[in-house]
């Protein structure tokens, strides 16, 4: 079993594995969920046996239990723009995340993932910035979203 694994920070729709006898169960994140479910959910969304059966071995959901690094904020980038790009940095962001989603993750409200990370250096490095760190903080956590 892993050390320190709490069961709260699993979403609640996060498709928990029973399989047993799965040669990836020691690192899947969804078996590993799974062995750490308390006693009072008495209703798991648990992955239909019958599909890992045949799968022979080879399973599609499988959900590696390595943390990966997620950034928080990026307004070091945002303020290290030149104010005439810094409008096309903004568009360029709102056009990628989603307007909600570019003020939640620019001031660090929401994770950004490291494809999301790539994305943000390189339309930065485009507009003339480069700087040591472009985000504002950084968070080790398992990806649910694997």
């Amino acid at each position: 079993m892993t050390p320190h694994f709490d069961f709260s920070e699993v979403p609640y729709s996060f498709g928990l594995c029973a399989a047993e006898n799965c040669p990836k169960a020691s690192t899947c994140l969804r078996r590993i969920a799974m062995q750490y479910a308390p006693v009072n959910r008495i209703f798991l969304p648990t992955m239909n046996p019958n599909r890992i059966i045949a799968g022979k071995g080879k399973c599609d959901y499988y959900c590696s239990n390595e943390k990966t690094r997620f950034a928080l904020g990026f307004t070091r980038t945002a303020n290290a723009l030149t104010v005439r790009m810094a409008s096309t940095f903004r568009y360029r962001m709102i056009s990628y995340f989603g307007r909600k989603n570019y003020y939640l993750k620019r001031r660090g409200a929401l994770k950004i993932t490291p494809a999301e990370q790539i994305y943000v250096i390189n339309v930065a490095k485009e507009l003339g910035v480069v700087l040591n760190d472009y985000f504002d903080g950084y968070i080790e956590e398992y990806n649910w979203n694997a």
